[in-house]
């Protein structure tokens, strides 16, 4: 399959990567204790952070584990007062049974790399209203041997669901499975559709091992590895999901678009339900670049648009994320598009680009914050508010080589003239790089953001935090 890069310049072109002040911009005001984080049974959780707000109820997700919950490593904090104050709720609930013997069921990421290497996010979070809350992550299970014939052990990507603002959840329900020895399933990413709340989908990572079964659904990849990125879709508030092909890449493909990996999927919906998704293409072989892909559905994710290429400046790990403007203004269903990339080659810089067609195309990137000094900024996130206030938060450190004793401090920029220039503020000048999120009121009943992300006392002891802009 042969991808197009598809771009197009608007007026923010011209004016884009100054660094102006709109005089409406919105502050982030003090911090905010959302949690503190206990080290799992093998150390630290490294599962990042994900927040959601609807109404007044702001759900925060992130890597956490409870002596009491020892099977549980997704932890969740709640505010019914839009981030004023939290309750440190604990862990998800998950069975504690082992019935066939092989050690019961897990939820959430326990271990593996650590984020500043990858700064990939193994749950996600989302709300339709302020009661209905959603919690994606990774799963395993040995108790459901129906779901994965021949093998004891299921690998899943899940969803629970709490209909009363968080004091209660329901096990994890499974959105897609695989047998854990031939199937690894990553970074979900979940989003509900403003135009129907029961529409929810989960844009997810999975890789296929096994010979037979890449050889049956993919024919040119000749039984060689698969990386796909999928999106399973509920039309019952998260009761029953089916999944669908996005994309995929193999092993030893002699196709330059297809031999390489995929990575950081991330999915949102627009105000009148349509789907998109951002993720990256990564070559195996040079010289070939990075590539910042989209796709897009139309159809509640039944078919997926053949996905074009946003930008082929992206570095390793370029992360991008999404934005939609959901507001009743003249803007409304502009997407934003974040990611990392060297576009001057001395500099790392978070970039934007943004669609008003729908994502059939996208501006020419430019700089959100590009300064005169070399630095390197990564881990973006980006989200709209219900005036069409853009915010876009990341991580920044001196030189553009950073090593694994490189402070980074934590900033967060807001535009209120549509991308072409931004106010930056910087929340802490020493944070844990790859633990943040941002997000707008999905109900679109308060102006402004909160933004969680990680710190650590003198002593280790990692904590979550919040801050919250209203102008």
């Amino acid at each position: 399959m042969k991808m197009q890069s598809v771009l197009k310049c608007v007026v923010a072109c011209a004016v884009g990567g100054l660094l102006l002040a709109g005089s409406a911009s919105a502050q982030f005001n003090g911090q905010t204790l959302v949690a503190n984080v206990e080290p799992g049974p093998s150390g630290q959780i490294t599962a990042g952070t994900s927040a959601a707000r609807c109404g007044n109820t702001v759900l925060v997700g992130f890597g956490d584990s409870d002596s009491s919950f020892k099977n549980s490593f997704d932890g969740y904090s709640i505010s019914s007062n839009g981030g004023k104050s939290f309750r440190d709720l604990g862990v998800l609930p998950v069975s504690s049974a082992d019935n066939f013997g092989f050690g019961g069921d897990s939820l959430g990421f326990s271990g593996g790399p650590d984020l500043s290497a990858t700064g990939e996010v193994d749950l996600s979070v989302a709300c339709s209203n302020s009661n209905t809350l959603y919690y994606s992550s990774e799963f395993n299970s040995s108790n459901m041997p129906d779901l994965c014939p021949g093998f004891p052990i299921c690998a899943a990507i899940s969803v629970s669901i709490s209909k009363d603002a968080g004091a209660s959840w329901t096990l994890p329900i499974m959105a897609a499975t695989g047998s854990i020895d031939s199937h690894q399933f990553r970074y979900p990413s979940i989003a509900a559709d403003p135009a129907n709340p029961q529409r929810v989908y989960v844009g997810y990572w999975e890789q296929n091992g096994s010979p037979i079964d890449s050889d049956f659904t993919f024919s040119d990849c000749q039984g060689n590895v698969v990386t796909e990125i999928r999106v399973a879709s509920s039309s019952d508030g998260g009761a029953t999901w089916t999944p669908h092909i996005v994309d995929h890449v193999c092993d030893l493909s002699s196709d330059p678009e297809r031999n390489g990996d995929l990575a950081g999927p991330k999915i949102a919906v627009s105000p009148d339900g349509k789907v998109y998704l951002t993720y990256e293409f990564r070559p195996f072989q040079g010289p070939a670049p990075n590539e910042i892909r989209f796709a897009r559905s139309l159809d509640q994710a039944n078919t997926f648009s053949t996905p074009i290429i946003a930008s082929t400046d992206a570095i390793n790990n370029a992360l991008p994320h999404l934005g939609v403007d959901g507001s009743n203004l003249g803007s409304r269903g502009t997407i934003y598009l974040t990611w990392s990339g060297s576009p001057t080659g001395n500099s790392t810089d978070v970039l934007v680009s943004d669609s008003v067609d729908e994502g059939v195309s996208f501006s020419f990137q430019r700089s959100i914050s590009a300064g005169s000094q070399a630095h390197f900024q990564a881990r973006s996130v980006v989200t709209v508010d219900n005036d069409a206030q853009v915010a876009a938060c990341f991580y920044e450190t001196p030189g553009n080589s950073p090593s694994s004793s490189s402070v980074y401090s934590y900033n967060c920029a807001t535009s209120f003239n549509k991308a072409a220039s931004w106010t930056v503020q910087r929340l802490a000048s020493s944070a844990p790089i790859g633990f943040d999120a941002v997000a707008g009121d999905f109900l679109l009943q308060n102006d402004g953001f909160f933004t969680s992300f990680e710190l650590q006392n003198g002593s280790g002891q990692r904590r979550v935090f919040g801050q919250s802009a209203d102008r």
